[in-house]
């Protein structure tokens, strides 16, 4: 791990330096605190030693900073200054630090004192990314790695937000694999998974960076398209739906393929209700199953 020592005492600086090292960890060293929130805000370090007294921007200064924008970093601060007063130290910790080290404690104690510092920094990052973690598993559809029902219909009411703020028409495609009952009850529900997979993953390669894309439930996906007109959306959604007709499966099943049906909704300045759009494409997708499946309709036509 690297730690951040900033001292303007160069002795200080090699002191602390040769403690880090003899923990195992990789000491960085900066004279102030200006570059000392330079390299913090490049979330190089997660433990920052600083000194108080320094020219510009004193450590105290530096401790604010970093609590002012440090939510998603994982920073464990120890002030190490001369001064000892029981209201200098209470002041630091009100600012922000950790901990707080006088620059007379003596090496043995120096290192427990870093030592912690480095556990507590480790094990903290370590439940950011639990959470993070969770964040996105909560987001996400296990099997296919698409954004889950919840989640889906939540894109797509910030799209449709931005759309009326920015006078863009939003669009969606309602997708819909046809006779997928008919793949579960012929190959069995492992066979059926990986269609689910394969198509999700044909989704994810034929939509742009910034569409959405989730499975809705079932063997049944909602795709956002921003800033797409009606044209535009039947365009993206036919040359999905023809890639689905040669999409290939498994290879010891060669003659399993499969086609979806498509319903399309478009608002043309993003002012319908999203629950009012997915009904629209919802309808439509019903009709074009009712016309003979693997085939678009749109609701605006």
């Amino acid at each position: 791990m690297k730690i951040l020592i900033a001292d303007d005492d160069p002795i200080s600086r090699k002191i602390l330096s040769n403690v880090v090292t003899d923990l195992g960890h990789e000491p960085v060293t900066v004279s102030n605190g200006e570059d000392a929130l330079g390299f913090i805000n490049r979330k190089e370090c997660s433990v920052v030693l600083l000194d108080w007294m320094m020219p510009g921007m004193d450590g105290i200064e530096v401790c604010r900073e970093i609590r002012r924008f440090d939510d998603e970093n994982v920073c464990y601060i120890i002030i190490n200054s001369a001064r000892e007063e029981s209201d200098d130290i209470s002041k630091a910790l009100k600012a922000g630090a950790n901990d707080y080290i006088s620059k007379k404690t003596n090496p043995i104690e120096l290192k427990a004192r870093i030592g912690v510092a480095v556990r507590t920094a480790q094990l903290e990052k370590k439940l950011k990314d639990l959470n993070n973690r969770l964040k996105y598993l909560v987001r996400i559809d296990s099997l296919t790695g698409l954004l889950n029902h919840a989640s889906i219909l939540k894109e797509l009411t910030i799209e449709l937000e931005r759309g009326r703020r920015d006078d863009t028409p939003t669009s969606i495609l309602m997708l819909d694999l046809d006779r997928f009952k008919a793949v579960n009850d012929t190959y069995g529900h492992q066979i059926g998974d990986k269609v689910l997979i394969r198509f999700s993953n044909l989704l994810n390669q034929s939509c742009r960076s910034f569409d959405r894309i989730g499975r809705y439930g079932g063997e049944e996906f909602l795709i956002v398209l921003p800033r797409t007109k009606v044209d535009e959306s039947i365009s993206i959604g036919n040359r999905i739906r023809e890639l689905v007709e040669t999409l290939e499966i498994d290879n010891e099943i060669s003659n399993l393929r499969i086609t979806c049906s498509i319903g399309s909704c478009t608002a043309d300045n993003s002012e319908k209700h999203p629950s009012a759009m997915v009904a629209a494409a919802d309808s439509a997708l019903f009709r074009a199953k009712k016309a003979g499946r693997n085939r678009l309709l749109s609701s605006n036509e």
